[in-house]
């Protein structure tokens, strides 16, 4: 795949070397020379000095051959302005952005873009490991979005087998963690207190 990210701090810099050294097309667009060194000397992609809002700009990066695009700068506007640009100008298919503001995730969401946000996946994992409760965990494959969620065996189902745990309407059970390593679904599997059933859901 051919991907433009626009911001080179900690997470931008670290996606476009895992995403290169897999073996894709990275084009990695930044105001600051001195974020773009985090790439390090092994870094084999693109490197572009200027605002991700620039339409010039991205397209020095590529873009207008771009497969996807993810803005990862720690401005939520300017991440929302180069989403806009990537999706209305230049049709990039598959567009994402990291939102520190969860009241702004909304407005991505109806542009049509996908959403990171760490403030709030932070807050909700902590009050469900707080509580006991389940976490979800979201991905997307092309433009389906999984969630795959995370609940603890409570007393009521320890000694219940798999097959007679309920599991929301359009979901399924695909396991269960176990000490730490997945076990897939077993019909006559027998639950045990401490397990965390993973259940997937399309969203």
């Amino acid at each position: 795949m051919q991907i433009v990210v626009a911001g080179c701090g900690k997470v931008g810099s670290q996606f476009a070397r895992i995403m290169s050294e897999e073996g894709h097309e990275i084009s990695v667009v930044d105001s600051s020379s001195e974020n773009l060194k985090l790439l390090g000397p092994s870094f084999h992609g693109v490197t572009v000095l200027g605002v991700p809002i620039d339409e010039d700009v991205l397209k020095e990066a590529g873009i207008e051959s771009a497969d996807g695009f993810a803005a990862v700068t720690p401005d939520d506007n300017i991440n929302m302005m180069a989403c806009q640009i990537a999706k209305e100008i230049f049709h990039v298919p598959r567009i994402f952005a990291r939102v520190q503001d969860p009241v702004k995730e909304q407005v991505f969401y109806q542009f049509g873009v996908h959403t990171v946000c760490p403030t709030d996946m932070t807050v909700q994992e902590f009050r469900a490991l707080m509580m006991g409760e389940c976490s979800s965990k979201t991905c997307y494959l092309d433009n389906t979005g999984i969630e795959f969620i995370y609940e603890r065996v409570g007393d009521k189902d320890v000694g219940k087998l798999m097959r007679d745990i309920s599991v929301p309407k359009n979901a399924h059970l695909l396991g269960v963690m176990k000490d730490g390593r997945l076990n897939f679904y077993q019909p006559a599997a027998k639950l045990e207190f401490g397990d965390e059933l993973v259940i997937i859901a399309k969203i």
